[in-house]
């Protein structure tokens, strides 16, 4: 398939997951997606990431199992994004782990393909065991885990609460979140609904030493 039709039918498979796993923000997500069928396509040089090249089979063996479609339309346009390793957190706030582990790539908005104003829908992939440190945004944000388990808590030094895969998380903005990668790569739909452009802010915590080498069961 080309491009613009391996995407839109990724639209398709992420806004069908979605109506199957509702929750806050997700008809807010939903609505930006139905808003992109719109949108003329504009393509894009695709961009190769050492970490999806390693990380993003383990991830989709695990989607496979319970959601093949999805697994299988993701598979589909990996090849036709810009995978982007975000380097605009300071490395001593965010620690080595994140900046080095990390994937994002915005499939609308974003400078993606399907452009939308002030909106940026895509996917993630962390590296297993990574520490996503405490920060917080402007920007009101989905996170839709299809891999897990994952940690996942909201306020430095609030308890870590383990979550299972294809369990959303919505944060309003300004919420404080962090996330503590399981055995498996994290993959995840994500979405900020607007404010797109303020950045994120490191939240400092004094336990993110035993947060980056706790181990999440299975």
């Amino acid at each position: 398939m080309s491009a613009e039709i391996s995407i839109r039918a990724f639209v398709d498979a992420a806004d069908d997951y979605l109506a199957r796993h509702p929750g806050p923000g997700v008809a807010d997500v939903r609505a930006g997606l139905a808003a992109s069928r719109a949108q003329r396509f504009e393509p894009h040089a695709a961009m190769a990431n050492a970490i999806v090249d390693t990380h993003l089979e383990p991830a989709l063996a695990s989607l496979r199992a319970g959601e093949p479609q999805l697994a299988a339309r993701i598979e589909t346009i990996a090849p036709h994004l810009q995978w982007i390793t975000y380097d605009a957190y300071l490395r001593d706030q965010i620690g080595d782990g994140f900046a080095e582990g990390h994937a994002f790539a915005s499939v609308i908005g974003g400078g993606a393909p399907l452009p939308a104003a002030d909106y940026d829908f895509g996917l993630f992939l962390i590296a297993p065991h990574v520490l996503y440190r405490d920060r917080a945004h402007k920007a009101p944000e989905l996170y839709a885990p299809l891999t897990g388990p994952h940690g996942w808590r909201f306020g430095p030094g609030r308890p870590l609460e383990i979550m299972p895969a294809h369990q959303p998380v919505w944060n309003e903005p300004y919420r404080p979140h962090l996330t503590k990668v399981g055995p498996t790569p994290l993959l995840c739909l994500f979405c900020w609904t607007r404010d797109v452009n303020e950045t994120a802010v490191v939240l400092p915590a004094d336990d993110w030493p035993a947060l980056e080498t706790l181990r999440i069961a299975s």
